[in-house]
């Protein structure tokens, strides 16, 4: 090879090698000396991100329809009724689930109702007071807000830690059936009925 050829090669790895900077990883070791022991080390990273999930009902697009039908013989008797419709207590109630990791969880409610009641509609039928409509969770830590006709109360479900809820629960229903409205139904899958409750969980 050409003299000054082969210099320029020396020179050009030597700059490279200059430039890489040092390799970080471990270096092998060896042990000669019974009883032989050596050490290999790693060092491990992980990446969470911040995230918060939240279900009321069916997982999917299904939005759950709770349908209360009141026994003639039973009207305003203050006998309450069980809906059907949930995914949960065979139609009575719903699956609840939220996570999160970023600190308090807090649930609200809102309606379509715009602070009147259910309806049907047809305004000389008069509305149904949020009030008449009962919530139960089955776990204190993830509490149901209590339903009125202005939205309802606002829920804070338990932390397992410092930042970080896990939290499931079943909400059961029931209507109180201490008043007599008009015949009619009231509410449906038509929001401007008033009858679509939309709960948000939010968190920091």
């Amino acid at each position: 090879m050409n003299p000054t050829r082969l210099l320029a090669s020396l020179a050009l790895g030597a700059a490279i090698l200059a430039t890489a900077g040092p390799v970080h990883a471990e270096q092998p070791a060896t042990d000669t000396t019974a009883p032989f022991a050596v050490n290999a080390r790693l060092n491990f990273r992980l990446t969470y991100p911040r995230f918060l999930r939240f279900r009321v009902g069916a997982t999917g697009a299904t939005v759950n329809l709770m349908s209360f039908t009141v026994p003639a013989g039973n009207v305003g008797s203050g006998t309450p009724v069980a809906p059907t419709g949930g995914d949960a207590g065979g139609g009575t109630g719903v699956n609840v689930l939220v996570y999160g990791n970023n600190g308090q969880v807090t649930i609200t409610a809102t309606n379509s109702s715009g602070g009147l009641g259910i309806g049907t509609a047809t305004a000389s039928d008069g509305r149904i007071n949020y009030n008449q409509i009962s919530s139960v969770s089955s776990s204190g830590q993830l509490p149901a807000p209590v339903l009125t006709n202005a939205g309802g109360t606002t829920a804070l479900p338990t932390l397992n830690s410092t930042l970080v809820t896990q939290r499931t629960a079943v909400w059961t229903y029931s209507y109180l059936n201490q008043t007599i409205p008009s015949a009619g139904t009231y509410g449906g899958t038509n929001a401007s009925r008033g009858g679509r409750v939309t709960y948000t969980a939010t968190m920091p």
